[in-house]
């Protein structure tokens, strides 16, 4: 894309306004991007149930086609509106059509774009269909590409705008919607083969879309998780991002850390960014402002929340095989608790606290000395805040604390409340007993790795662990 074209009113509408508001508010999930990079021209199709359809595949599209684009509209609707017109033409550019000649007047101006090297986003059906039901497409489509044998025409199917704004509601709705797109195709033959082979192929992408979301809990089963434990400076967000990206030639892998991400065959791939994710962040931001032990508690504590739910929505959304966790909010959780209450930061009340928060001990007296001793568990029970995850494997990297706070003060900034050398401590014997915890009480395997090494060799040594679960990994 020319640098011109970039900083045209249109595209920076669609990049800075359109495409964010539509993750955000509507969320889309984009399987088969793939297929339309490095197509220079292409016609997109797709089936129509909603006003949403069109927004949904601009934000499928790569970034570089967005003003090469132009989806084929009804011109007899939109001209109901003199507002609505000028807006839709504005940022489509459409190929203006009339229904009702059912593409044989409209077929001149429709090749003169294609033409010119453009692309065409055209929905066969022609107009919106009853959810959930393919209507027969019209010929037209057919006899375009009849008339450019050499031009690839790529298939989507759309699945949630019928829901998140149908045809009767007269506001949409926050609701996620995906898209599935199959690879491009050359046809050739007659505009009624071409017609019939483009219908029967979005039946066949609409079945495969339908039972893969169907059938994927039942096949996938629970998502294996790694945490990754240390205290600041120990370099633990590093080394679960490298461990992410090490498994993820062979599988799926998510990163849950400072930001969010999904790696497949080995690289970063593009996801959906979550509202839960969104909100994390910016409360994690708050929590290390804090001045205070006591103002830094709160935040901390919802981030750490947050940071729970959300690998319930990574596992949902992203559909990973394996998630890597920067440390673990059930494992958190239970170490903070020796800034706030080290007088009764002992084994065994560190091993029923784990417990409650991961909702294996639910008949609790009242008068239990662990909810005297530390009445956030009791607050958490009662909010039904207490069924965290736990980790299917636990590394926990060891390093000094002066060391890690060296480490800190070379990356400059400001420090967070807790990063001093006592506190680190104080954490670094309470990450240890909760190692200590998991591998007795609980008996999951637990990897205490001496961090203070070359990172080549941490990740070495952690990657050697791990391969002993190979099959969870992938379960």
């Amino acid at each position: 894309m020319k640098l011109k074209e970039a900083l045209t009113p249109r595209f920076l509408v669609h990049l800075l306004l359109l495409r964010p508001l539509l993750w955000a508010i509507f969320g889309v999930n984009i399987r088969g991007r793939e297929n339309l990079t490095g197509l220079d021209r292409f016609i997109l199709i797709s089936n129509h149930n909603s006003h949403i359809d069109t927004l949904l595949l601009f934000v499928a599209l790569p970034v570089a086609q967005v003003l090469r684009t132009h989806p084929v509209a009804a011109s007899d609707y939109f001209a109901k509106s003199r507002w609505l017109f000028r807006t839709v033409n504005f940022l489509f550019r459409p190929v203006w059509v009339d229904r009702e000649d059912k593409g044989t007047r409209s077929l001149p101006d429709i090749q003169r774009t294609l033409d010119v090297g453009r692309n065409l986003l055209l929905f066969p059906e022609g107009t919106r269909g009853e959810p959930g039901k393919l209507r027969r497409f019209r010929q037209g489509i057919g006899r375009i590409l009849a008339a450019n044998p050499s031009l690839p025409v790529v298939t989507a199917y759309l699945e949630g705008p019928e829901r998140a704004f149908p045809r009767s509601a007269p506001f949409p709705v926050p609701l996620w919607n995906h898209v599935t797109i199959a690879p491009p195709q050359l046809l050739r033959g007659s505009g009624s083969d071409i017609t019939l082979s483009l219908q029967q192929t979005l039946e066949s992408l609409t079945k495969q879309a339908r039972d893969a979301r169907q059938q994927r809990p039942a096949a996938r089963g629970r998502i294996f998780t790694v945490a990754v434990l240390g205290i600041d400076g120990a370099g633990k967000s590093t080394l679960a991002r490298r461990l992410a990206l090490a498994f993820s030639p062979t599988r799926r892998t998510c990163l849950i850390s400072d930001r969010l991400e999904l790696f497949e065959d080995g690289q970063p791939r593009d996801l959906q960014p979550l509202l839960t994710e969104k909100l994390r962040t910016w409360i994690g931001a708050q929590a290390k402002q804090a001045k205070s032990l006591g103002r830094y508690k709160i935040p901390k504590l919802t981030e750490l929340l947050l940071r729970d739910r959300l690998l319930r929505e990574a596992g949902r959304w992203y559909r990973p095989e394996s998630i890597f966790m920067d440390g673990m909010p059930l494992l958190n959780l239970s170490a903070w608790a020796i800034l706030y209450r080290e007088e009764h930061f002992t084994a065994e009340v560190c091993a029923e606290a784990m417990s409650i928060l991961a909702g294996r001990k639910e008949k609790i007296r009242r008068d239990d000395a662990v909810l005297r001793q530390f009445p956030e568990l009791k607050r958490l029970q009662q909010l039904r805040l207490d069924r965290l995850h736990m980790p299917d494997v636990t590394i926990f990297l060891d390093v000094p604390p002066a060391v890690c706070l060296n480490r800190i003060e070379s990356r400059g900034g400001r420090r967070q409340v807790h990063e001093t050398e006592e506190k680190l401590a104080k954490l670094q014997a309470a990450y240890h007993l909760v190692c200590t915890v998991l591998a007795s009480e609980w008996q999951l395997p637990v990897l205490i790795l001496d961090g203070n090494r070359e990172l080549e060799q941490v990740v070495a040594e952690a990657k050697d662990f791990l391969h002993r679960f190979e099959g969870e990994l992938s379960c």
